[in-house]
C-alpha cells in the first residue's frame, strides 16, 4: 500500500447536500453502522459500504468499509443531521471512532476532517491514526482546543466558530503537509462505533473495549536542528516499530523496539537517516505503531 502523491483538487463528493435548519448533533450519539442500516449518510469519492458482518458487535455487526480499488483519493464523509450543527452548544468535546485496517500491507494515516463548507472554514485534526491491521482500536480526537488542528479549506475563520456551524465530518487518509489534495492510494479502512461525547457521556455504554493503540506525544523540540525525543505511551505488551516517513511517503528511517509490556517508552531520534546520512531539512512524519495501531506526528527539521 504505497502512498502516491498527485497535484489534484480534493472533491468531497456530496459536501453541498442541503443540511437540515433543524441540525442539532447529540451529546453521546454514536452511529454503529448495524448490518440492517447500510452506510446511512455516508459517500464520497471512495466505494462506502457496510459488509454486513466484521464489526466489533460481531458476525452480525456491519461496520462502515472505504475502499478505493484503484490509486486514487480515499476517504468518505458525512453531512448528516446527525453531525450538522452546533458541536459547542452541545457540550462536545471529543469524537471518538473505532478503526481497523482489513489489509496487511503498510500502514494507512487516517485523518479526522470537520467544519463548515460555505463558506469554506474546514480543519483537519494533524495526529494520525493507523488503525491495526485485523483487528480494531479506538482513537480519539480533542475538539477542546485547535493545538492539534489546522484549516485544510478556506483562508477565515477559526476552529471554534467552525466547531459552531460543522456541516460535514470526514475521514480521509493523508499524510503531511495538509491541504486541500490529499495523497492518493489504493487501499481501504473499515469504521463502527463513532461517538460524539465529552469524555464521559456514552463512553461505558460500549460494550467490551476495542484495543487502545499506541499514542505518540508531540516530539520534543520541534522544530530541531539535532537529536529528538518521542515519547511514547503503550498500552498493550508488545513490539513497536517506529518510521520517520518524508512528505511523499518514502521511508527515511525505521527503528523496532524489542516487545516490552504497557507503560511508557521513549526513542531519541538523531537526525539521520538509514544509511547514517543527516536528513534535509523539512516537513517529516514520525509514526509509533504497535499491534494495536498507532499514532503519527509532524516533525520539522531545520539547519
Amino acid at each position: 500500500m504505497r502512498s502516491i502523491r498527485f497535484p489534484t483538487l480534493f472533491v468531497l463528493a456530496g459536501l453541498l447536500a442541503a443540511v437540515s435548519a433543524a441540525a442539532a448533533p447529540t451529546l453521546g450519539f454514536r452511529e454503529e453502522f448495524p448490518a440492517v442500516d447500510g452506510v446511512s449518510s455516508w459517500a464520497g469519492g471512495a466505494i462506502v459500504s457496510n459488509p454486513g458482518t466484521g464489526g466489533f458487535g460481531g458476525i452480525t455487526d456491519g461496520y462502515l468499509l472505504v475502499t478505493r480499488d484503484v490509486v486514487a483519493q480515499l476517504g468518505s464523509n458525512s453531512s448528516g443531521a446527525e453531525y450538522s450543527g452546533n458541536w459547542s452548544a452541545a457540550g462536545i468535546t471529543q469524537l471518538r471512532v473505532w478503526l481497523t485496517d482489513p489489509g496487511t500491507d503498510d500502514p494507512l494515516e487516517i485523518h479526522l476532517c470537520m467544519g463548515k463548507v460555505a463558506p469554506a472554514n474546514f480543519w483537519l485534526y494533524t495526529p494520525g491514526w493507523h488503525p491495526p491491521s485485523g483487528q480494531w482500536a479506538e482513537f480519539v480526537a480533542d475538539l477542546s482546543s485547535s493545538a492539534n488542528w489546522t484549516r485544510i479549506i478556506g483562508v477565515s475563520g477559526t476552529f471554534a466558530e467552525a466547531l459552531q456551524t460543522t456541516e460535514t465530518l470526514l475521514l480521509r487518509h493523508d499524510l503531511a503537509p495538509f491541504v486541500q489534495a490529499p495523497d492518493l492510494l489504493l487501499g481501504d479502512f473499515g469504521v463502527d462505533h463513532i461517538l460524539l461525547t465529552n469524555g464521559t457521556a456514552g463512553v461505558d455504554d460500549l460494550g467490551p473495549r476495542a484495543a487502545q493503540p499506541i499514542e505518540l506525544a508531540p516530539p520534543f523540540p520541534n522544530p530541531s536542528r539535532g537529536p529528538v525525543t518521542l515519547s511514547i505511551a503503550q498500552y498493550q505488551a508488545g513490539a513497536v516499530r517506529i518510521e520517520v516517513v518524508d512528505v511523499g511517503g518514502r521511508r527515511v528511517r525505521a527503528a523496532e523496539l524489542a516487545s516490552a509490556g504497557a507503560g511508557p517508552r521513549l526513542w531519541l531520534w538523531d537526525g539521520r537517516d538509514d544509511r547514517g546520512a543527516r536528513v534535509a531539512p523539512g516537513v517529516y512524519r514520525v509514526r509509533a505503531i504497535g499491534p494495536s495501531g498507532g499514532t503519527s506526528r509532524t516533525l520539522v527539521r531545520i539547519d
